[in-house]
């Protein structure tokens, strides 16, 4: 299904039709007007750079349409300019209507034929019209560029009839799957009322759509009209077609067959001042034969269309070098700058007579397609909202692509207002993308200039938004976003920065209400931005729910990815953050490094000292001017450092970091505890309390206040203060609960904290942080039953909430409930990919189980050891508890359990420590053959063996003598200690070592 506006539009009395008759009244004849010469602008794009607004046959009508023009009307290929798919950008558009004014005298005709999307736009109650371009956006901003305004297609018309040519305009717009529907029927009664005095044709009434046909490879409108002006619409076959009969001819064909296939009306619609003139006469050999030659090789045609220069034949051939250079040039991506860049071959031939104006106009149209086309992707993919921005310098690129492009155009090109407005829009984005608060009164400016050159131009006001939030001035941040807003209500990018706007001010009830309210949860960025506000108030299952939306729909969304993996490192799943993070890596890795933060990656990933300075240097070459490359890079000389030198170096990427963001928080912070390292108390005290003032709304500025007293001062009840008023700040801050609710404890106050957290439970009962650190304190009392209790509260919240299930199961364990502590431990282990936190459980359980075993139930302390074991099983693990099944008379078991663990990744000394509980179980099962297997690999490994052993051995094996030898080398003492028991079964020790 497709949506066609399409008309005749012709300024003054052309193409000859008479003045009004009577019904019924005679044809008037046109062979007496003498024609000029006839020229056109031919224009189809099926190929958009936005997937969302790809078609599949405006390319095939614009090809059938310059057949007809070439072959029936018999217009000259150089006098058809044919723009087909990417060579269709709106600048190589504009710049063929330049020509065609410059080249039109009294008398021509001129066709401009169009076949594509259109659309309107209705913003503070005034409607215009616009064609698309290749380099449109999908999100309805038409002001930043890629679209050929209806209003200037007047003003070019009007410019072409005043020079007396005549114009016929074939609009053929608005195709089936266009997602402004509703737009589509606003553009058929725009362009009426501005063309009114025209003749038109239009494929549809203004509430109907039109069609296209997969076996036509068209659209019915297109392909019928194209058939019936080639001889089919002469009814009364009078060699000659009136504005009636291509009506008639239309309306039987596109309504009868629409309506019997598709059950839907599709109306044409014929206006004229007198429907019998006559719109053209034919020849009676051009009917239906001729329609069937002109219907044929689209795909060669289009192939043609898009040719490179390098494919066009060289009249002369001593330019031959010139247009090789060029396209050398284009080829490796030399646009401008240097003397064998394309711009400068292009500008070294303007004078050079060798190269003809066709070739000329050539290198300029491919350079403007280049550069303009580039520019626009750039500006749309902001305007989308939905992908990753590239760093600052992309936009400057960008931004210099354009300021080609206006030299290029001349002071009189078409649209030169709006390429310059779209170049300030990147070179203040390219601003904005490195938060430089240095340069953002040139930013402003800069925008403030662009709009008065656009003032519809949503995406400015949306960037001046932007800018404004940054410095915190929220009012004037709101009405730009709000002005955005208004002028396209379809673009959610506005809607989901007012609500970053309410969330930066931390009114996160105002931001999900009014998300919920303008948005619903349709979209990706709302979506996104719905999941941070809940991440921010710990509600993590529900933001999780959110980005697992977008994901469904697009699986490689890197920020989705990006906040899949914070979100589960903060409830504490490491493991699951690192899965989602290789995801997120696999769509942009440079985003997602930067995103995870550079010292967090580095950490994570103990990175080394070397490598990990060479990617923080990188880092700062890739984004000079980001406060946070300089803050990250001072992190880690201040950490990893200890030169005077190098701390040096970190004090000034501090200072660099708060000249560029005065809002980096840690900048202050690290500096501080950077001065204090150089024992600089007043100035470490300085930088925190400067932190503070230019940021008296932030938790974060307080917080880090606060554990510099903490840690560095132990000053506790003024870090007190700091943590409680970071919590007023934000009631949502988890960081500051987590540090006061740990200063509490460690001394004793767990009063304070159960308190606190009762009180932030009742605000905010579904933020299962808060419930953790609750049962923290709790476990901090050895109160296992409240602490479970609790901790299973933050559990239930959120299911996948891990942090708690550590703790959880310790608890259970006390409380004897071992299968349940077996799940949650598991759990804990299972979130941890280094193997860290199993060592860390089973090192507990092993503790818990020693003690049991001494004052315990036995089946208890079987219980833990296997436990520790199925946490970890490493080969130490495998040791202890084969040896504990071994001296509680479980032989077999002793030996199904160690004999795994053996291999070439253990030391000798793991090994030796298996193999020696090997060989005890073994003779204890009285396994002879098993015991011989494992005694000589012992004594492969170890020649000399415990003397014990090698004496019980002996004995086990019949061998009297050696077995008293050893035993008589052995430590007296050993053999009456109650230490032989932690080493040897009792009934070993009866049968082997005591025995006669």
């Amino acid at each position: 299904m497709k949506q066609l506006l399409l008309y005749f539009f012709s300024l003054l009395s052309y193409l000859c039709f008479a003045q009004e008759d009577s019904r019924g009244s005679k044809a008037q004849s046109t062979e007496a007007i003498e024609e000029g010469t006839k020229r056109a602008i031919v224009i189809g794009v099926s190929d958009y750079n936005e997937e969302g607004l790809r078609l599949k046959y405006a390319d095939n009508d614009a090809i059938l349409f310059k057949n007809y023009l070439s072959q029936i009307e018999e217009l000259s290929n150089e006098n058809i300019s044919l723009l087909i798919n990417t060579d269709a950008v709106a600048l190589n558009i504009v710049q063929e209507f330049k020509k065609l004014i410059k080249k039109s005298e009294s008398g021509d005709i001129n066709y401009i034929y169009f076949a594509g999307h259109g659309d309107v736009v209705d913003d503070f109650g005034e409607k215009e019209g616009f064609l698309l371009a290749a380099d449109a956006n999908a999100k309805q901003e038409y002001y930043s560029g890629g679209v050929i305004p209806l209003a200037l297609l007047n003003k070019i018309i009007n410019a072409l009839t005043t020079k007396g040519s005549k114009v016929v305009l074939i609009l053929d717009a608005c195709k089936s799957g266009f997602v402004f529907e509703e737009g589509t029927q606003k553009n058929m009664g725009t362009i009426q009322a501005m063309f009114e005095n025209s003749t038109k044709i239009l494929s549809c009434g203004s509430n109907e759509l039109s069609y296209e046909s997969g076996d036509l490879n068209h659209g019915y409108f297109t392909y019928f009209l194209v058939k019936g002006l080639t001889g089919k619409a002469d009814s009364n076959t009078d060699n000659s077609i009136q504005y009636r009969e291509i009506d008639d001819y239309l309306y039987e064909n596109v309504f009868n067959i629409v309506s019997k296939k598709y059950n839907k009306n599709q109306t044409p619609i014929v206006r004229t001042q007198n429907d019998r003139a006559v719109l053209k006469s034919i020849k009676p050999e051009t009917n239906t034969i001729a329609f069937e030659a002109i219907n044929v090789n689209f795909e060669s045609d289009k192939a043609i269309a898009s040719r490179g220069i390098n494919e066009t034949k060289l009249s002369d051939k001593s330019g031959g070098m010139v247009i090789t250079k060029f396209n050398e040039a284009i080829e490796r991506n030399s646009y401008y700058g240097k003397s064998s860049s394309a711009y400068e071959i292009y500008k070294s031939s303007i004078n050079n007579a060798s190269i003809s104006d066709g070739l000329k106009e050539k290198m300029q149209s491919m350079l403007l397609k280049i550069l303009s086309n580039s520019a626009q992707q750039l500006i749309n993919t902001y305007i989308d909202g939905d992908k990753a921005l590239p760093p600052s310098r992309a936009f400057n690129i960008q931004a210099k692509h354009l300021e080609i492009c206006l030299e290029l155009m001349g002071e009189d090109g078409f649209l030169r207002d709006r390429i310059e407005a779209s170049k300030l829009l990147l070179e203040s984005y390219a601003i904005i993308r490195t938060r430089n608060f240095a340069k953002y009164e040139a930013a402003k400016h800069k925008l403030n200039n662009a709009l008065n050159l656009e003032p519809r131009a949503a995406y400015i006001h949306n960037a001046l938004g932007e800018v404004y939030n940054q410095e915190e001035l929220y009012d004037s941040a709101h009405y730009h976003y709000n002005e955005a807003k208004k002028l396209i209500v379809s673009w959610s990018q506005p809607f989901t920065n007012i609500g970053d706007n309410l969330m930066d001010q931390y009114k996160f009830d105002d931001a999900k209400t009014y998300l919920n309210t303008s948005l619903g949860t349709k979209g990706a960025n709302t979506n996104l931005k719905l999941g941070e506000i809940n991440e921010k108030e710990g509600k993590y299952n529900i933001a999780e729910t959110y980005y697992a939306t977008v994901l469904k729909t697009e699986p490689e969304n890197t920020f989705a990815l990006q906040k899949m993996s914070h979100l589960q490192k903060l409830k504490g799943n490491t493991k699951a953050s690192i899965d989602w993070y290789k995801k997120s890596v696999k769509t942009d890795s440079i985003n997602s490094i930067f995103g995870y933060g550079l010292v967090n990656y580095i950490q994570d990933h103990k990175i080394e000292d070397e490598a990990a300075e060479k990617l923080l240097l990188n880092a700062i070459d890739y984004a000079p001017e980001s406060s946070m490359v300089y803050s990250e890079y001072a992190n880690f000389l201040s950490l990893k450092k200890t030169r005077l030198s190098r701390l040096r170096l970190a004090d000034s990427l501090y200072r660099k970091a708060i000249e560029n963001d005065p809002f980096n928080t840690w900048a202050y912070a690290g500096r501080g505890v950077l001065q204090h390292k150089m024992r600089k108390p007043l100035k470490a005290k300085e930088s925190f309390e400067t932190g503070i003032t230019n940021n008296k709304t932030k938790p974060e500025s307080y917080f880090h206040y606060a554990n510099y007293l903490k840690n560095e001062l132990n000053k506790n009840d003024e870090a007190e203060k700091l943590y409680l008023t970071a919590i007023e700040k934000n009631g949502y801050f988890i960081p500051a609960y987590n540090a006061i609710i740990t200063l509490y404890n460690s001394q004793n106050l767990q009063d304070k904290s159960i308190a606190l957290l009762n009180s932030a439970i009742k605000k905010h009962p579904n933020t299962p942080d808060l419930h953790h650190l609750l049962g923290q304190t709790f476990f901090s009392q050895s109160n296992y039953n409240d602490a479970i209790l609790a901790y299973q509260k933050a559990t239930h919240i959120d299911s996948s909430y891990v942090k708690s299930s550590q703790n959880l199961g310790y608890s259970q364990l006390e409380n004897n409930l071992f299968e349940a502590a077996k799940s949650q431990l598991s759990t804990a282990a299972e979130s941890d990919p280094y193997g860290e936190k199993q060592k860390e459980i089973s090192e507990f359980i092993l503790t818990m189980a020693k003690d049991r075993l001494k004052f315990g139930k036995p089946e208890d302390t079987n219980a833990l050891y296997k436990l520790a074991f199925e946490i970890s099983n490493s080969s130490e693990n495998a040791y202890v508890y084969s040896e504990f099944l071994y001296l509680q008379s479980e032989p077999i078991k002793a030996i199904e359990i160690a004999l795994p663990a053996l291999g070439q990744n253990n030391t000798k000394a793991q090994n030796i420590q298996l193999l020696e509980v090997m060989v005890k179980a073994a003779i204890d099962a009285n396994a002879f053959d098993n015991a011989n297997y494992y005694y000589s690999n012992l004594i492969k490994l170890d020649q000399n063996p415990d003397l014990l052993l090698a004496s019980v051995y002996s004995r086990f094996i019949g061998d009297l003598n050696s077995s008293e030898k050893y035993r008589l080398r052995t430590d007296p003492n050993l053999l009456r200690s109650n230490k032989l028991k932690s080493l040897y079964s009792q009934n070993t020790i009866d049968k082997y070592i005591l025995s006669n």
